[in-house]
Parts: C-alpha cells; structure tokens; sequence
C-alpha cells in the first residue's frame, strides 16, 4: 500500500504558515478553541475542507495544536479526495485519524475503511473496517505514464541490436 494514498489526508494535515480562509453559519473564539459550525468551509491553497463542525484547539500561545472536524467530512487537493463522518489530526504528534465511512481517494487508487490512522512522523498506516474488512483499490501506473519517462529514449524499431548476430 502507498503511503502517498494518505500523504496530504485532510486539511487537517496543514502547515499553519500559510493563510486559511473559513467560512461557516455561526464562528466561536474562546481561549483554547475556535470553533466553526453550519457549512464549515476552509481553504488553504487548493485544500478545501468542509464539514458540519471544525474545532481547532489551540495551545497557551494561540497556536494549532488540534483539529477536530465532524460530520459529513469531506477534503479535496488536486486528485486526492478525502471522506468520513470524522476526522482528527493532532498537529503535535503528527497523526491523522478519520473515522466513520472514511474513504481516501489518489487518482484511481482508494481505500475504505471504518478506521484510517496515519502516523505521519512514523509513515504507518493502520485501516480497520467492521468485521476485519477494508477495502483497497491500487492501480499501477503504466510504464509510458510514469514520470521521467520520455518518448525519445525508448528503443525504435529497426534502431535496437540485433539478438544473436554473432551466433550465425
């Protein structure tokens, strides 16, 4: 299994550097928490996060240290789509966890589970499904798709050494 499948997970899997727009029906701030409820929607770059509920704890500083988005979770960045009821990522050690009808797509590939916890800092992954199921989808690329392939170096007919020449 790639691990580039859950590599950029969620939004939940954001570097805090760069600015993140949130759009929600009601927003909240208190000491330790922001949080967004109603048609949660948050931008960073091409990422975009929507959920029922996001919840961003923070630390004494004011900084990220766990986010929290709840219901109907649903995540897209470029070709990588991802889905559940909920998902965590905590930023300090580096784990993502989505749970409830989670699904990761990349491209064609897919997994499906009830459970999907990616430790980033580690590069584990584990998937567990109700009843021991979980369900994968890998679709290997052909080899004119793979990158650095090019067109030019690949033997022509009628260019490549004859087998056996010297046999005869």
């Amino acid at each position: 299994m790639r691990y580039k499948l859950i590599s950029l997970l969620l939004l939940l899997g954001v570097s805090f550097s760069q600015p993140i727009t949130g759009e929600a029906q009601k927003l909240e701030f208190k000491r330790d928490r922001i949080i967004y409820k109603g048609k949660v929607k948050l931008i960073r770059g091409e990422s975009v996060l929507r959920a029922d509920k996001v919840v961003i704890l923070l630390d004494e500083s004011g900084k990220p240290v766990k986010v929290i988005a709840t219901g109907k979770v649903r995540y897209v960045e470029a070709s990588r789509r991802a889905f559940s009821d909920y998902a965590e990522y905590d930023l300090k050690r580096d784990v993502i966890v989505l749970r409830g009808r989670a699904r990761v797509e990349e491209d064609k590939n897919l997994l499906e589970a009830d459970e999907i916890v990616y430790d980033r800092k580690n590069e584990t992954l584990q998937a567990k499904g109700k009843e021991g199921k979980v369900r994968t989808i890998y679709i290997e690329e052909a080899e004119n798709e793979k990158v650095g392939h090019n067109e030019g170096n690949s033997p022509q007919e009628g260019n490549t050494p004859e087998e056996g020449k010297g046999d005869r």
